[in-house]
């Protein structure tokens, strides 16, 4: 890899990364890349990086640090910006919670990936191409690299990516999706081409940290539904692709995830569940707009998500914590008392989910109603719903399904007014579907349980609140962005890495360039326009 984007990416100050990330290319060349004659002794030795780069998806890889280094790329940004959690100790609320962008915790994801899971994805590459005996596992890494980098891209925007073969190079958001749906045909057709000659069914399972059935064809599965997922968020701006990919994603003879079992996530002997470690700090919390749908759709889910409040006066309620309170030290504990994380449903070795048969059920129901499918949209809306209620053990879904009831005003009972504020609720929708209200309504309704069917993974949950504006969350409290950020329109994503700035501003020229806008926390990425489009 001689170009100078990769090596100012994978060199260049990462916190101390040189221990991990120098020598780069002749660690390629003497350890990843296999000759032929150690590819004919032992196929296994290829699948090295394999778990790295599936810890490193929703990160929690060993080498770089545990649990702490997660809080810092999703904890302390997405899982706040997602209306999911909230962590309630004033030296945390200062920061990102305020839109006062902490930037070493704005830089982590994209460091970390880079430095750590990128480069396994690139050996990986390098291991099995030119082999057609290794094209199951040359797609299941082309299905990975889009599946961890997609997530990248929807952070920041333009990113450093590649084509299997190409050097790494500075994509627009928009070129990154035309790759990312390139490369999962490329790794579909790869894994097809092995399963027509004969291949194992079952090759790759003891390497398999992801699917439920643990088959290659649960990659393919895993792929059209990947797809789908990324088609819908190109949908206000690109519909003619986003119906093809819908209809490739649906046409597919493979399928895709529609059982609550069928779960992507995380697991592994050797995997920890860093959201269940951050918990145990006393640092993962509801947060308000959470608070605000579950009380007042009255979910069950919510009860398996969150403790109740050890609050005098309101124990046995769930109470959530609002974004961007004007704490100090001297009221530290106020919100302390609040709803925390149920870490006996979130346990240390609870797979980490990155999708699940819900979404994928609610995103038929969102192509149905875009006019994509001949499927209807009301029955896959409420299939999605039954389905994320089966899949955390829950009752009633029928009648939730039937409620006319609607979310929750915030009341700042944990500091009576001396800290927060109260908020009404910008929410005026139930889970019940009308066929006769607009498409707007109809999309909000979908989006909105599709938040919550996603839960706990906020990377999806905050890309896809800013795409169509849904479920409506409360706004920061304290806006300490300076003008970056406007409250109203609230954060949009999160600034390119300032070692990339720092270390390559020929590279970070170009990031900006294809961003269109300044690189701050207020810039709308290509796939967010503010206005839903059918």
């Amino acid at each position: 890899m001689k170009s100078k984007y990769i090596t100012a990416l994978l060199f260049s100050g990462f916190f101390g990364f040189t221990a991990c990330t120098g020598g780069f290319e002749s660690d390629n060349e003497i350890k990843g890349g296999f000759s032929d004659e150690l590819k004919e002794i032992d196929f296994q030795k290829l699948t090295v990086p394999f778990e790295t780069i599936q810890s490193g998806i929703y990160f929690n890889y060993a080498l770089a640090g545990l649990n702490w280094v997660w809080q810092v790329m999703q904890s302390l940004n997405h899982d706040m910006f997602s209306g999911y959690f909230m962590n309630p100790t004033p030296k945390f609320m200062v920061h990102s919670a305020c839109y006062n962008l902490n930037v070493g915790w704005t830089n982590a994801a994209w460091q970390y990936t880079y430095g750590y899971i990128y480069t396994e994805v690139q050996k990986a590459e390098k291991n099995f191409e030119g082999d057609n005996r290794l094209n199951g596992y040359l797609g299941i890494t082309q299905i990975l690299k889009v599946e961890l980098m997609h997530r990248i891209a929807d952070t920041y925007g333009p990113l450093v990516y590649h084509k299997s073969g190409e050097t790494p190079r500075v994509y627009s958001l928009q070129e990154a999706y035309t790759q990312f749906f390139a490369d999962l045909d490329e790794g579909q057709e790869m894994i097809n081409a092995y399963l027509e000659a004969g291949g194992d069914n079952y090759k790759f399972k003891d390497h398999d940290m992801l699917t439920y059935g643990k088959r290659m064809k649960d990659w393919l599965k895993f792929a059209n539904s990947l797809r789908l997922r990324l088609a819908m968020r190109i949908s206000n701006v690109d519909a003619a692709t986003a119906k093809a990919e819908t209809l490739k994603a649906l046409g597919d003879s493979n399928g895709v995830l529609e059982d609550a079992k069928e779960i992507i996530a995380v697991s592994g002997s050797t995997y920890v569940n860093p959201l269940n470690g951050v918990a145990g700090w006393g640092e993962v919390y509801m947060g308000a707009s959470m608070a605000s749908i579950i009380n007042g759709y009255q979910d069950p889910r919510g009860g398996k998500w969150y403790n109740t409040a050890s609050l005098e006066g309101y124990k046995g309620q769930l109470l959530g914590i609002p974004m961007g309170l004007p704490m100090t030290g001297s009221n530290a504990n106020l919100y302390g008392a609040c709803s925390s994380l149920n870490t006996n449903t979130i346990g240390e070795k609870t797979p980490a989910v990155l999708m699940t048969a819900a979404e994928v059920w609610l995103l038929r129901a969102e192509a149905a109603l875009r006019g994509y499918t001949n499927e209807n949209a009301q029955s896959c809306y409420e299939k999605g719903v039954s389905t994320s209620f089966t899949q955390w053990d829950c009752s009633g879904a029928s009648s939730y399904l039937a409620s006319d009831y609607t979310p929750a005003d915030y009341r700042d009972v944990a500091s009576r007014g001396t800290v927060g504020k109260d908020m009404n609720s910008l929410i005026t929708i139930s889970p019940r579907w009308d066929e006769a209200a607009s498409a707007e309504v109809k999309l909000e309704k979908i989006i909105t349980q599709k938040w919550l069917a996603c839960w706990p993974e906020s990377y999806e949950a905050w890309a896809e609140q800013r795409r169509t504006g849904y479920p409506r969350l409360f706004k920061v409290q304290n806006n300490a962005s300076a003008g970056a950020i406007d409250t109203e329109v609230m954060i949009r994503r999160l600034p390119f890495s300032t070692d990339v700035a720092g270390n390559d501003p020929v590279q970070y020229a170009e990031l900006c360039s294809k961003l269109n806008g300044t690189d701050n926390g207020g810039t709308r990425l290509w796939w967010d326009v503010g206005k839903n489009y059918f």
